[in-house]
């Protein structure tokens, strides 16, 4: 038993090395992607140094850059490795033109954000990031904020520093805080009185007021006419009612009579707007409107102005 591990050990380390020679061959064959699958096998197996090497190698063949450096400058951080040691200087150089392809994206102004390059996620905060070089497509997004995105020229081996704004979303920029303990909030103090009820009603019944007194005024500039008409006529030579009597006579009758008509229309008219009015104001309901119990026992009226055959009316609705 106390040899058992040190087989284990020894079975993995052969099994590795296989594999590696089988990711080399199919390297040498043109099959990365194959390959690359392999190295990760044996680098599973046992975790040398070389094994790592050699991922990033197959990584590199494959372009993809940024994980090449990651496995490479592990790699070469190894001391003890005397495959490594060997190879240091290929190695090296491996590393120099892989850097070449990358950059360093640092983006101020997300620091509670998260970093999408390309529509894949980076990281979060402000980094720095290592991204491929080249034009690219920098998105950030936070919660609670509307997502930024632009294209971003990102240099080869060199640093690019992009700035930020977030705006917040509607749904967090609209919610309210809450009200102060103990007091009413700012927006209730400054929040207008409730509308009277009743003012549109006590307008209408004024209004109704007003147009009746000036019927009745006109009803009475009427009568006086007439009355001036009468006077007229009895200190004229006209024969009388019902004898032949000249036009001028027949005339001054005919007015007599339009002048009497249309004084008794508008004063009658006149005092139906001037009451329908003054119900129509003594009726409007207040700016505190009474509870359900009450409003419904309370006796109540309410008139409005219609038409009638002979002419405008009051129509008039009450409980009691």
């Amino acid at each position: 038993m106390a040899f058992a591990a040190p087989v284990a050990h020894a079975d993995a380390s052969s099994d590795a090395d296989a594999l590696l020679t089988k990711g080399v061959e199919l390297r040498e064959k043109g099959r990365d992607e194959e390959a690359l699958e392999v190295f990760r096998q044996a680098l599973a197996k046992s975790p040398s140094a070389r094994a790592r090497a050699q991922v990033a190698l197959a990584e590199q063949a494959l372009g993809m850059w940024v994980l090449a450096e990651t496995d490479l400058s592990a790699a070469l951080a190894s001391t003890g490795d005397p495959w490594i040691t060997k190879n240091r200087g290929a190695l090296e150089g491996a590393l120099a033109v892989i850097q070449k392809r990358i950059a360093t994206l640092e983006v101020r102004g997300a620091e509670q954000a998260d970093v999408y390059v390309d529509g894949v996620r980076i990281g979060a905060g402000s980094g720095p990031f290592r991204v491929e070089a080249g034009k690219r497509t920098l998105e950030v997004r936070g919660a609670g904020f509307h997502s930024t995105t632009r294209t971003v020229e990102l240099p080869p081996g060199g640093v690019a520093r992009e700035t930020v704004t977030l705006v917040p979303s509607p749904a967090a920029a609209g919610s309210a805080p809450p009200p102060p303990a103990g007091g009413v909030p700012p927006e209730e103090r400054s929040r207008p009185a409730q509308e009277d009820p009743g003012s549109g009603q006590r307008l209408l019944g004024w209004a109704f007021v007003g147009t009746g007194a000036a019927l009745v005024a006109t009803g009475g500039v009427g009568m006086f006419v007439r009355k001036g008409i009468i006077d007229e006529y009895n200190a004229t030579t006209c024969p009388g009612l019902g004898a032949e009597q000249p036009k001028s006579c027949d005339d001054q009758v005919s007015a007599s009579r339009t002048w009497l008509t249309v004084s008794l229309l508008t004063l009658v008219g006149g005092g139906a707007f001037a009451v329908g009015g003054l119900v129509l104001v003594a009726t409007a309901p207040s700016a505190e409107a009474p509870s359900k119990s009450t409003a419904a026992s309370r006796p109540s009226l309410a008139c409005s102005p219609t038409t009638a055959p002979a002419g405008m009316a009051i129509a008039c609705a009450g409980r009691f």
